[in-house]
C-alpha cells in the first residue's frame, strides 16, 4: 500500500514535469520597463561543486531559495531562478590525479591489496563526493583492512561506472561533462523552478565565463584591489600551492597563527648527544604569544618522550632544536638551509634535552635550564615551551610538582640546582598582584599540572586581564601597560635577532589531496579585502540588506571585522588563468563572487548548452572588457564592438531589469568567505542601486537527528531521496526540517507521513468531487460555515507572512497542517447538515495554492486534474482573503475548550476511574442531560479589580503598580459599598485573580481586562448545541444564564452547586443529570458525581488568543 502511494506521487511528478517543460512555465524573460518593487524577484543559490551527485545537504539550502521563488511567482512577480555548476579549483583535478596514481601503481583496472595501502587519508570517506546508490558506508575488504582509506577507483565504481569508463576520468575535464548533466536531471525530477537556459559550468571549458572572470580580475586590479604581496598562507606541500577554504578536506576557515619564536642558546660544553653540533650556534626554540613575559623566564620545558631534531636553519650554520612538524613549517618560511625541506642534523628526544643550560633573551636569570613537563603538546608550537611561573598557571604548577615530588625529579634526572630558586615578578595585575599564577592556582585549589579544567579556568581569569590591565614591573618599560609595549618588545627581539617570526595553522588543515598543510611565506596575488574604504562600503551594503536573522548579521559583522587580504591565485587545478600572470589560476572562491550578474545574460550565450554556447549568436572573443563594462558597470556603449546592437541592447536590458539580486541563500559556513566576498565585489564593481538586497543563511542538515555521514551510512543523495520518498515528500520534509541558522533535521518519518497524508488528501478530494451534488448548496450561513471561512482567511494571512519571511516550516504549519485541522473540524461540526459546497471548493483551491511553493507537483495535479482549472498553478496567483475575524477565532477556541473539558469530565481516564473503584462505562450507559450555566460579565469584587487594573495599566511599559496600591484602592471601593468587613476574605480570593489578570494583560493587552468577552458566550453555545451533544455524548443540552433568576431556578435542588461554583466569563458551570427522569434525581446525580471529579461540577477557563496580523 505504501509503495502504491509513493508510486502515485512519482507518476504525478512525471506528469507535472512534462506540463511545465512543454509550456516553459519557468522561462524568465525581462521586460523593457524597469520593474517596480515586488514586480520581479531574482534569487540564486551558490553553485554546487561537481565532483559527485547532489545530496540532501545541497537540497536543503536549495529548497529555501526554491520555496521563496515559487512564493513570489505565485504572488505575481516575474521570477528568475537560475542554476550553474562550479568546477573551478583543485578537488576534481586532485581526484583525477589520484586515479592516475592508482592506475600506475595497481594497473588498469587496478588490483588492490591490503599491503599496498599503508597510509590513511584522514577522514577520507567523509570527504568523498556523494554517491548515487544506497551507500551505507560499507568498505570493501581491502579498505576495511587498510585503516579506512577509500580508493578513488572504488568511489567511481559506486557511481555506477564500469572499469573502462573510470579510466577516462584521469582527464579532469571528463568530470565536467559527466556530473553536471546528472545534476540537471536530478533537479528537474525534484521540481526546481529554474530557467535552465541560463545554466553553465565554470573554468576555461566555458569561454564566455572565462572571459567574464578575466574582465572581473582585470577590473579589480585596475582599481588597486588586487596586489602582489608576500604573506603567510595555509599551504599544501603535496599540491605545491596555497590551500584555500574550498581546497580543504578539513579545516575550513582556519588561518595562520603567528608566534614569536624565542631563541634560547644552548651553552657549552655540549653533551655527547649534541657533539655533532660542535662549532655551531644551537638554540632551543619556543613559540610564544606573550613576548613581553620573557623577562620572567625561570626555565624551559620539554616533553621527555617527545621527538625532536636539530635542524640547520640557514647558511650561517645556526641550528634550531624543535619538532619535525615545526621544522617543516619553518622550511616553507625561508628558515631552512634547503627551501621547503627540513635539514635534520641530529635526531633527539626530550630526555636528551633535560638539564641543558640556556641563555634566553630578556630573562632576568642569566642561566636557565631545560626541565621536563608532562603536558606539552607536540602538535602545536615547537614542542619546547618557555616557563614564566609568575604569570602562567601551567608553568607554576609544573614547577610546583617538581619541587614537591623528589621521586619525579629522580625519574627524569633533575638536579636540585637546575630548579629556579624563586619566581620572578614581572607584571602587576589588579586583583591578582605581581604573582598572578600563584594566586589564582591557590584560589582555585589546583592540585597538579594534570588538573586541566582548573588550569584552563586559571588561564581564563588571568591571561586577558594581564594583557589589558597589567603593568610592567621590569625592563626598560617599567610602569607602562602591557598592551602598549607588547608589540614594541616583540619588534626589539626580532630586530636584535634574538627571535624570529614563526607561523603555523591555528588548527590542523588537511588538503583534498590528503596531506597536512603548513604555513608558507609566499609571493601571491591578493584581493585587498579589509581595506578601510572598501570595508566601509561593504558595511553600508550590509546595513541595508535583509538578512532574516540577527545571528546572520552578527556573523557578517564579525567576518568584516577580521577579514584581510585574500590570496586569489593558484597554480594547481581547473579554472581561469590570471590574465596578466598566466602561470596562475584564479582560485575557486574568487571566480564565484560576481557570477550572479552573469546569470542575467547567460541564456544569450548558452541557451541550454552549458559549455561552449554552441547556439550563441555571439562569439567568446567578442565579449571584451568594454562590453562587460557596458553591461554591468554603466560603461559607455561599446562602439568598437561588432556584436549586433539589438543583442547588446537585449543583454543590457536583461541586467538592468533583473538586478539587483533580491535573495541569495546559502549555508551559514559561507559567511566567513564566499558571502562576504560577494558583498565586497558587488560594492567595488557595481553602482549602489545594484548592491545585493538580501541573504538568507541556514544551518547544516541532520538526518533523523544525527550528523549526515557517508561513513556511518546516515546519508542520502538527492536522487536516493526522490526514489525512496518521491520528490513531493522530500520537499515536504525539507520544509519541515527547520528554518533557523541552527542545524535542521530531515526526518524520514516526516517524509513517509507526507506520502500518506498527501495521497489521502487526493483520495478525499476525489471522493468529495465525485459526490459534489450531495454537498449543501447556497451561500455559507451556519456558525460552522463562518468559522471555517474565517479559518481559511487566517491561514492565508499567516502563510503569506511566513513565506515572505522565509519561514517555510511555519508556512507548512499554517498553510497545510492548520488548514487540514480546520477542514476536519468543519466537517465534524456540520453534522447531518453537511458541508457547504462553495466552502469545500474554496478550501481545495486555497490549500492547493498555499502548498504550491513546497509541493508544486502535487498542487499542479490537483489544479489541473481535480479542480479542472486553466493554466498552471505556479502562476495562479495568491488566494484572496477577507480580514480575519479575531473575535470569531476566539469564539471558536472557547467552544473547543468547552467541549473538550465537558468530554473529559464525563470520560475520565481508566486510571482515575480505578482510583474511585467505579466502572468507566457506567456513565455511558446513562442518557444524560447537560445544564450549562454561563455568566457573561464579571461582577462584584472581580469587576472592581478589573476596573482598577484597567486604570493602572501602563500600556507603553506593559506594567502595573505594586499590588499594595491596587489592594488599597479596592479596599476604598469596598468600604463605599459597605463590604469592608469582608475585605480579608475577599483579599484571599482576589490576589490570585489579580495576578492572573495582570499576566494576561501583559501578554495579550488591555482586552484581557474587559468585564466580558467580545463575543456572546450563550450565543456561541446555543448555536452549537447539536455539536456539543454529539461530541460530549449527551442526550440533551440546555444553555442557561446564571444571572437570570428564572434560569437558576431550573437547576432546582441543585442550585446550591451554582452558588458554590459560580460561573464567570470564560468559565461556565456544567451540571449533568439523568435525562430519563422527569425531575432531578439526587441518587442518580450523586452516582454520576461519584465517577467524576470534583463533585458534579465542571469548571473551565477560556483565554482569548490574539492573532498577529
Amino acid at each position: 500500500m505504501a509503495h502504491a502511494r509513493r508510486y502515485r506521487l512519482l507518476e504525478i511528478e512525471v506528469a507535472a514535469r512534462k506540463w511545465w517543460e512543454d509550456e516553459e512555465v519557468f522561462r524568465a524573460e525581462s521586460r523593457k520597463e524597469v520593474p517596480k518593487p515586488g514586480e520581479k524577484f531574482f534569487s540564486t543559490f551558490p553553485f554546487p561543486y561537481m565532483n559527485g551527485y547532489l545530496h540532501i545537504g545541497h537540497a536543503f539550502s536549495l529548497s529555501k531559495v526554491d520555496f521563496a521563488s515559487a512564493y513570489h511567482r505565485l504572488r505575481g512577480a516575474n521570477v528568475l531562478l537560475p542554476f550553474g555548476f562550479h568546477c573551478t579549483g583543485m578537488p576534481i583535478k586532485a581526484s583525477a590525479d589520484k586515479l592516475s596514481r592508482e592506475i600506475q601503481q595497481f594497473g588498469n583496472p587496478p588490483v588492490f591489496t591490503a599491503e599496498d595501502n599503508t597510509k590513511q587519508a584522514p577522514k577520507a570517506e567523509e570527504d568523498t563526493p556523494a554517491l548515487p546508490d544506497n551507500f551505507r558506508g560499507k568498505k570493501s575488504k581491502v579498505a576495511a583492512k587498510s585503516c579506512g582509506q577509500v580508493y578513488q577507483w572504488e568511489i567511481m565504481r559506486r557511481f555506477g561506472l564500469t572499469d573502462s569508463e573510470i579510466a577516462k576520468f584521469q582527464d579532469p575535464y571528463e568530470w565536467l561533462y559527466y556530473f553536471p548533466p546528472l545534476a540537471v536531471e536530478d533537479l528537474r525530477a525534484y521540481g526546481l523552478d529554474c530557467d535552465w537556459r541560463r545554466s553553465f559550468v565554470t573554468t576555461d571549458v566555458n569561454p564566455f565565463f572565462d572571459a567574464f572572470v578575466r574582465w572581473q580580475m582585470r577590473k579589480l586590479k585596475s582599481m588597486g584591489k588586487i596586489v602582489k604581496d608576500r604573506r603567510y598562507t595555509i599551504f599544501s606541500p603535496l599540491d605545491k600551492q596555497p590551500c584555500a577554504d574550498h581546497d580543504r578536506a578539513t579545516g575550513e576557515g582556519v588561518q595562520p597563527q603567528e608566534y614569536t619564536l624565542i631563541k634560547m642558546q644552548v651553552l657549552k660544553p655540549f653533551p655527547l648527544k649534541l657533539s655533532p653540533l660542535e662549532g655551531r650556534r644551537v638554540f632551543l626554540t619556543a613559540a610564544t604569544l606573550r613576548p613581553e613575559t620573557m623577562y620572567g623566564q625561570t626555565n624551559a620545558w620539554v616533553l621527555p618522550d617527545g621527538k625532536y631534531g636539530a635542524y640547520e636553519i640557514n647558511d650561517s650554520g645556526d641550528v634550531f632544536i624543535l619538532t619535525e612538524r615545526a621544522a617543516l613549517n619553518l622550511a616553507y618560511q625561508n628558515l631552512s638551509k634547503i627551501p621547503h625541506k627540513p635539514s635534520c642534523l641530529v635526531e633527539l628526544t626530550g630526555y636528551d634535552l633535560i638539564g641543558l643550560p640556556l641563555r634566553s633573551p630578556l630573562a632576568v636569570n642569566e642561566i636557565i635550564y631545560a626541565l621536563p613537563m608532562l603536558t606539552i603538546l607536540t602538535n602545536k608550537g615547537t614542542g619546547i615551551v618557555t616557563s614564566v611561573p609568575s604569570d602562567a598557571p601551567d608553568d607554576y604548577m609544573a614547577l610546583h610538582d617538581l619541587n614537591a615530588k623528589p621521586a619525579l625529579r629522580a625519574k627524569y634526572g633533575v638536579k636540585d640546582e637546575w630548579l629556579p630558586s624563586e619566581i620572578v615578578p614581572i607584571i602587576n595585575i589588579p586583583e591578582f598582584g605581581d604573582k598572578a599564577a600563584e594566586k589564582v592556582c591557590l584560589d582555585l585549589k589546583v592540585q597538579s599540572q594534570n588538573d586541566k579544567e582548573k588550569l584552563a579556568e586559571a588561564k581564563r581569569l588571568t591571561y586577558l586581564k594581564g594583557f589589558t590591565e597589567g603593568t610592567m614591573l621590569v625592563g626598560e618599560f617599567v610602569g607602562r601597560k602591557v598592551q602598549e609595549v607588547k608589540n614594541i618588545i616583540k619588534a626589539k627581539l626580532i630586530d636584535s635577532r634574538e627571535a624570529v617570526i614563526y607561523s603555523e595553522p591555528e588548527k590542523p588543515v588537511m588538503s583534498r589531496s590528503g596531506d597536512e598543510c603548513v604555513v608558507a611565506l609566499t609571493d601571491q596575488w591578493y584581493i585587498t579585502y579589509g581595506e578601510s574604504e572598501w570595508r566601509k562600503m561593504a558595511e553600508d551594503c550590509l546595513s541595508n540588506m535583509n538578512l532574516y536573522s540577527e545571528e546572520t548579521r552578527n556573523g557578517f559583522e564579525h567576518t568584516l571585522s577580521w577579514l584581510n587580504q585574500w590570496a586569489c591565485s593558484r597554480s594547481f587545478g581547473l579554472g581561469t588563468r590570471i590574465p596578466w600572470d598566466e602561470q596562475f589560476l584564479v582560485e575557486s572562491l574568487s571566480d564565484s563572487s560576481l557570477y550572479m550578474a552573469y546569470y542575467t545574460v547567460a541564456h544569450i550565450f548558452h541557451d541550454g548548452d552549458m559549455y561552449k554556447g554552441s547556439k550563441s549568436l555571439i562569439l567568446p572573443h567578442q565579449m571584451n572588457d568594454e562590453v562587460w563594462e557596458y553591461l554591468f558597470c554603466d560603461g559607455q556603449y561599446p562602439k568598437s564592438s561588432d556584436i549586433p546592437s539589438d543583442l547588446l541592447s537585449k543583454m543590457k536590458q536583461e541586467f538592468d531589469y533583473w538586478y539587483p539580486l533580491d535573495l541569495r541563500v546559502s549555508g551559514k559556513d559561507l559567511i566567513q568567505n564566499h558571502l562576504t566576498f560577494f558583498i565586497y565585489n558587488h560594492t567595488a564593481l557595481m553602482a549602489n542601486r545594484n548592491w545585493p538586497r538580501g541573504t538568507r543563511c541556514n544551518g547544516h542538515i541532520m538526518l533523523n537527528s544525527e550528523k549526515m555521514s557517508k561513513s556511518t551510512g546516515n546519508f542520502r543523495t538527492l536522487r536516493q531521496a526522490i526514489e525512496e520518498f518521491s520528490a513531493t515528500a522530500t520537499r515536504f520534509a525539507l520544509a519541515d526540517a527547520g528554518d533557523g541558522v541552527d542545524d535542521a533535521n530531515f526526518v524520514f518519518k516526516t517524509a513517509d507521513a507526507a506520502i500518506l497524508g498527501l495521497t489521502r488528501e487526493l483520495t478525499w478530494m476525489e471522493e468529495v468531487l465525485a459526490a459534489e451534488s450531495s454537498l449543501r448548496m447556497g451561500s455559507p450561513s451556519t456558525y460552522a460555515d463562518k468559522v471555517f471561512e474565517n479559518d481559511m482567511n487566517i491561514a492565508i494571512r499567516l502563510t503569506e507572512k511566513a513565506y515572505k519571511d522565509c519561514l517555510f516550516r511555519e508556512a507548512l504549519k499554517n498553510g497545510f497542517y492548520d488548514l487540514q485541522n480546520a477542514r476536519d473540524e468543519y466537517r465534524d461540526s456540520c453534522g447531518s447538515g453537511g458541508m457547504n459546497h462553495n466552502l469545500v471548493l474554496r478550501f481545495m483551491d486555497v490549500q492547493t495554492r498555499l502548498i504550491e511553493p513546497i509541493c508544486p507537483q502535487f498542487a499542479e495535479y490537483v489544479w489541473r486534474k481535480l479542480l479542472k482549472k486553466e493554466g498552471s498553478v505556479v502562476t495562479a496567483g495568491w488566494p484572496t482573503s477577507n480580514e480575519p475575524d479575531l473575535v470569531l477565532k476566539g469564539a471558536k477556541k472557547y467552544l473547543q475548550d468547552v467541549i473538550a473539558l465537558m468530554g473529559k469530565l464525563l470520560r475520565p481516564s481508566p486510571k482515575k476511574a480505578a482510583k474511585k473503584n467505579a466502572q468507566v462505562t457506567a456513565v455511558a450507559e446513562k442518557k444524560l442531560k447537560g445544564l450549562v450555566y454561563v455568566n457573561e460579565q464579571f461582577d462584584g469584587w472581580r469587576a472592581h479589580c478589573l476596573k482598577i487594573l484597567q486604570s493602572k495599566f501602563d500600556q507603553q511599559t506593559g506594567s502595573f503598580p505594586p499590588n499594595e496600591e491596587i489592594l488599597a484602592e479596592l479596599a476604598e471601593i469596598l468600604l463605599r459599598d459597605r463590604q469592608a468587613k469582608n475585605f480579608e476574605q475577599i483579599q484571599s480570593l482576589c490576589m490570585p485573580f489579580i495576578k492572573y489578570k495582570k499576566n494576561e494583560a501583559i501578554a495579550l493587552g488591555t482586552q484581557a481586562l474587559n468585564l466580558r468577552f467580545p463575543f456572546g458566550e450563550m450565543e456561541v453555545l446555543e448555536s452549537n448545541m447539536d455539536l456539543i451533544k454529539r461530541k460530549v455524548g449527551l442526550e440533551e443540552v440546555e444553555i442557561y444564564s446564571a444571572s437570570d433568576p428564572s434560569d437558576v431556578a431550573k437547576a432546582g435542588q441543585h442550585a446550591s452547586f451554582l452558588k458554590q461554583n459560580p460561573p464567570s466569563p470564560g468559565s461556565p458551570t456544567a451540571i449533568f443529570v439523568n435525562s430519563l427522569k422527569a425531575s432531578f434525581n439526587m441518587t442518580n446525580l450523586h452516582y454520576i458525581c461519584f465517577l467524576l471529579e470534583p463533585a458534579c461540577v465542571l469548571r473551565f477557563h477560556y483565554k482569548i488568543q490574539i492573532l498577529n496580523k
